[in-house]
């Protein structure tokens, strides 16, 4: 199975969306803002996975971190190595642009997800994440 880690193009739309509703019950729309770069990983011309990274600028040490966001597979391709896939995938991107660091937050109860994490590298911090929703 050989599959293809690339950047989003437009005409991924439905793919990703199909994914997005799968996950997170959310659809996208196509957007263009340097401050963003979207993922797809594709295998037998179909995108079967999703990875939305953020750039941030820290602006005390003048640097910049990304955020993962909407990282999804399909179901039905899931325990094969695609997540892994698209993680380092991001990781270049963020190490070729002189990165601190790469983040993400996950809910307590995706377990398989911490487990893909950590064995990527990635360690849980000991914060929590507040959050005031603007109505």
């Amino acid at each position: 199975m050989n599959a293809i880690v690339r950047d989003y193009r437009n005409d991924d739309l439905d793919d990703v969306n199909c994914l997005l509703k799968e996950s997170f019950s959310i659809e996208k729309r196509n957007f263009q803002d340097l401050c963003f770069r979207e993922i797809v990983i594709e295998m037998d011309d179909k995108v079967v996975g999703y990875l939305l990274l953020t750039r941030v600028l820290n602006p005390i040490e003048n640097k910049y971190y990304f955020l993962i966001d909407y990282m999804c597979v399909s179901e039905n391709y899931r325990r094969k190595g695609f997540g892994k896939q698209l993680l380092e995938y991001a990781y270049q991107i963020a190490k070729g642009e002189n990165a601190m660091y790469l983040q993400l937050s996950c809910s307590y109860f995706r377990v398989a997800a911490h487990h893909l994490y950590k064995s990527c590298g990635y360690f849980k911090r000991e914060s929590d994440i507040f959050r005031k929703v603007i109505v």
